[in-house]
């Protein structure tokens, strides 16, 4: 090996044993060890444990262009030494060299301790009290910003510092030491929100769940994205995570009830408001306990009344349709019936499904009147028809378009919509079914 890069393999090897070298230990009533490097005794500490330390931890301190030259299997050993043992003037200056050398290239910083963990180096004490200031202000300017009292705010873990001597490059700014302790990482990403962006979508674009992006974006509502708002994206496991206990005063609304009134001259179908209902309102004082800016547990302290709420009196109607249905019906549609009545799929089908393209026309199975056209939930668009003082009414579903209007009376065999694929549906077909009295009946039994 160079002469050189092996006068720096020495410097380095004693960098890595650092406090462990125990050069002014003189005593002849102890056993002592020495290290060697390359035949070389480099340290002598004054017990085989912390020889054996040495020797575990100099690879990973050891500078890494010089790391080529050592064998750290071979060429670094631990002997013991005769009581009388001492290393040679030449070695003991080469040691103490050595060691101001290392002094030298080390700086005096502070290190940030999590639960008495060094994790990140700032340059002096100011610069890590604002480190712990800053998140938490933080904190309070997005989670806590409309709170009316604080009564705790700290960190789930003991913060602390101390001066330490580290690499100066190991050093970090405020910034930087905020993101490590805050998200896992000083390398910090951003993205900003486009339209049709969800928080779900943004989260699994980038390998992370829904719960980390909220984690890294205390305050901000994954649910309510704005276009243009800014996300951070980088996360890993956090070093530190904030707790809170804060007084919220919530304006809460009081809804009305109503009050029916029957009116015989109105169809089912048609409501009128007499009086109009007003909300109340109430003050609550909660007190939120947050972790991370979750809310993990409420109470509430004061509930004031603000305002009583007021009844709203409303008609609907009673009138019933005329009998206009025949009882005898004619099939709704062209088509091949895909799904009886009966159970399926572990329930119960109240209807017959008929399989047919979409936009075949759909016919009114008997004369009667329209008592309801719309969405219709899992129905998707769906008609009613009334055959008759409401004993009998026909439900058409999934449908991709109407030819009626609420209220209207159709004759039998009439066009009423057309077949879609709309609401639940796993297909373009239409369900067919058959209430009487409320109850639903077989279809089927009206065309054998």
């Amino acid at each position: 090996m160079p002469r050189r890069p092996f006068v720096m393999l020495v410097l380095s090897l004693v960098t890595a044993l650092g406090i462990v070298a125990d050069l002014g230990w003189r005593g002849y009533t102890r056993p002592r060890y020495a290290v060697e490097a390359g035949g070389q005794v480099v340290g002598s500490p004054r017990d085989l444990e912390m020889a054996a330390g040495a020797l575990r931890s100099q690879e990973s301190l050891v500078a890494p262009e010089l790391q080529t030259y050592i064998d750290f299997a071979n060429k670094v050993n631990v002997r013991a030494l005769s009581a009388s043992a001492r290393l040679t003037g030449a070695r003991e200056q080469l040691l103490q060299s050595a060691q101001a050398q290392s002094a030298a290239e080390l700086r005096d910083a502070v290190a940030i301790t999590v639960n008495g963990n060094d994790i990140v180096a700032v340059a002096d004490e100011e610069s890590a009290k604002q480190v712990r200031d800053q998140i938490l202000e933080t904190y309070k300017a997005t989670v806590l910003h409309d709170v009316s009292a604080i009564e705790q705010l700290t960190f789930q873990e003991s913060i602390a510092w101390r001066m330490k001597a580290v690499q100066p490059e190991t050093i970090r700014t405020i910034e930087e030491a905020i993101n490590i302790l805050r998200l896992g990482t000083d390398k910090l990403v951003t993205y900003t929100v486009q339209s049709g962006d969800t928080g779900w979508d943004i989260a699994r674009s980038y390998d992370l769940t829904t719960e980390q992006l909220a984690k890294a974006n205390p305050g901000a509502d994954l649910d309510t994205l704005q276009i243009g708002q800014v996300l951070n994206i980088s996360y890993k496991e956090p070093h530190v995570h904030t707790r809170s206990v804060a007084k919220r005063i919530v304006d809460e609304g009081i809804p009305f009830r109503e009050e029916i009134v029957k009116d015989p001259d109105l169809w089912p179908w048609q409501y009128q408001v007499i009086t109009p209902g007003e909300w109340g309102s109430r003050e609550l004082t909660i007190r939120e306990y947050r972790e991370d800016g979750k809310v993990v547990r409420s109470e509430v302290l004061d509930n004031k009344l603000l305002s009583e709420p007021k009844t709203q009196v409303a008609k609907v109607g009673t009138k019933q349709v005329p009998e206009m249905g025949s009882g005898s019906l004619v099939f709704p549609v062209v088509g091949t019936i895909t799904s009886y009545f009966g159970p399926r799929w572990g329930s119960f089908h109240s209807a017959i499904d008929i399989g047919a393209p979409t936009g075949t026309p759909i016919l009114a199975a008997d004369s009667g009147m329209v008592v309801f056209r719309g969405w219709s939930g899992n129905y998707g668009y769906m008609v009613k028809i009334d055959h008759g003082g409401g004993e009998m009414v026909t439900w058409y579903a999934h449908l991709s378009g109407f030819n009626v209007e609420l209220g209207d009376t159709v004759n039998k065999g009439d066009v009423i919509g057309y077949v879609g694929n709309t609401g639940f549906s796993t297909g373009p077909h239409l369900h067919f079914e058959i209430q009487v009295n409320g109850t639903s009946v077989n279809p089927l039994n009206y065309y054998q």
